[in-house]
């Protein structure tokens, strides 16, 4: 079964060099995993999938503060303190616009882009993906994928 958290990105951390996972949320349409995030345990490979409310979702728009407040209310719910959610930061190295390029040239020059992530260890820091693995290949590997709703 295909679900909208299949793929698990490996993430290292800049300032510790710490590796952590993170969800990669996928599907046919933006609209379906809007609104969906998730949260890395500090201590231990596991993430928690969750639901924005509606409030936390429109205070995404303006910064990190949305994302700060579903830390709060699952790790308040769960009764813990190691969730922190590893949300984008930006996107830098866009390649070459293609113009004018056949789409079998333009795949040949093609690097996409670097994605950066908020570094659990270190909120003022950033991470990098340096692998993904399938939900099921994390799982056999001692991960742990929660969903709570």
């Amino acid at each position: 079964m295909n679900n909208i958290y299949d793929t698990i990105l490996w993430l290292k951390s800049e300032s510790t060099g710490k590796q952590f996972p993170a969800v990669l949320f996928s599907a046919d349409t933006d609209m379906v995993t809007a609104g969906w995030v998730a949260l890395t345990s500090l201590e231990k490979q596991e993430i928690v999938v969750t639901e924005l409310t509606p409030d936390e979702y429109r205070a995404t728009a303006n910064g990190s503060s949305g994302y700060l407040q579903v830390e709060k209310r699952i790790n308040a719910a769960l009764g813990r303190a190691d969730l922190k959610c590893p949300w984008f930061v930006r996107a830098e190295g866009s390649g070459p616009s293609g113009k004018g390029l056949s789409f079998q040239e333009f795949r040949k020059i093609y690097r996409p882009p670097v994605i950066y992530y908020r570094d659990i260890f270190q909120s003022d820091a950033v991470a990098r993906e340096v692998s993904r693995v399938s939900l099921s290949q994390f799982e056999q590997a001692g991960g742990k994928l929660v969903v709570v709703q």
